[in-house]
């Protein structure tokens, strides 16, 4: 994804014209899913990409907490998929309770091995998929609890000392196993993520063929160079978004829905004569 991403910002250059403002998607670092992932990992995506596209973003996220790491995938996939952030919406105490639970997981997942604390605004973090969509896929399922009974009920050895029994701490079934015992399978979770992230940029990249110069303050030579930083992510994005979403007829699924969240670009004025590049030997049917 590093490239396709890279030729996106390039081409996010055109977005100049609105106010004289470039649009805040188009600053934004993309996470990276450069790990590999399978045809069936891919299909078994479609349920978190389905559910991104369709479940009404407060319901996810009043869901997406370190219990349901499924639904912290949703709503980080439905960011990268254009759709705005609720979490100013959200009551405040609500809010809250959800930071502090992040708040305790980051301070294990840190300390745990470095040592050393941090700090940082949560608030924000609430509205970047990046956060949501790292959480999701390192959450660990809550450590084992001994058994006090099946202790109990152990004879020991014949001549070996009385078995001491210490209980295990009563807060460890809030701790979670990051990296380990993995509650959502990393490869599905590259895979959704890169459907939805390619389906936003192809997308994006097809408008920005559209635009018309007069709705830039480019130079030609600039708006020409933009376009074709733009037909480039715009061809990544099929080729890598096709393979990520498992098939070509879903990936066009995504990335119409997509289409109607592009924000400041996707309400720019289209040159009626602007031609979109075709996509070589799977181009797509206008």
């Amino acid at each position: 994804m590093k490239s396709l991403q890279g030729a996106i910002l390039m081409a996010a250059g055109i977005v100049l014209a609105v106010n004289g403002t470039a649009e805040a998607a188009g600053q934004k670092k993309e996470l990276s899913n450069r790990e590999s992932f399978s045809q069936a990992d891919a299909l078994k995506g479609r349920t978190y990409v389905d559910a991104a596209m369709t479940t009404p973003m407060m319901d996810l996220l009043k869901q997406a907490d370190v219990q349901h790491p499924e639904i912290m995938l949703e709503y980080g996939i439905a960011l990268d998929l254009g759709r705005p952030s609720v979490s100013s919406q959200m009551p405040t105490g609500d809010r809250d309770k959800l930071k502090r639970g992040f708040r305790e997981m980051l301070d294990l997942y840190i300390n745990k091995s470095d040592k050393f604390d941090i700090t940082f605004n949560e608030d924000a973090m609430l509205d970047q998929s990046e956060f949501w969509i790292y959480l999701a896929k390192h959450v660990g399922r809550p450590k084992p609890r001994a058994s006090l009974a099946g202790v109990a009920q152990a004879e020991s050895a014949p001549g070996a000392p009385p078995m001491a029994f210490i209980p295990d701490d009563p807060n460890q079934d809030k701790e979670f196993n990051l990296n380990e015992d993995l509650v959502l399978r990393p490869n599905v979770v590259n895979a959704a993520t890169a459907c939805g992230q390619s389906a936003f940029g192809f997308a994006r990249m097809r408008k920005a063929q559209l635009v018309d110069i007069t709705a830039t303050k480019l130079t030609p030579e600039q708006f020409a160079a933009a376009r074709e930083a733009a037909v480039k992510a715009y061809r990544l994005s099929w080729g890598e978004g096709v393979l990520a979403c498992g098939s070509r007829d879903y990936f066009l699924q995504v990335a119409d829905f997509a289409s109607h969240n592009l924000g400041a670009l996707g309400a720019m004025k289209d040159d009626p004569n602007a031609v979109v590049a075709d996509l070589g030997a799977m181009k797509v049917e206008e």
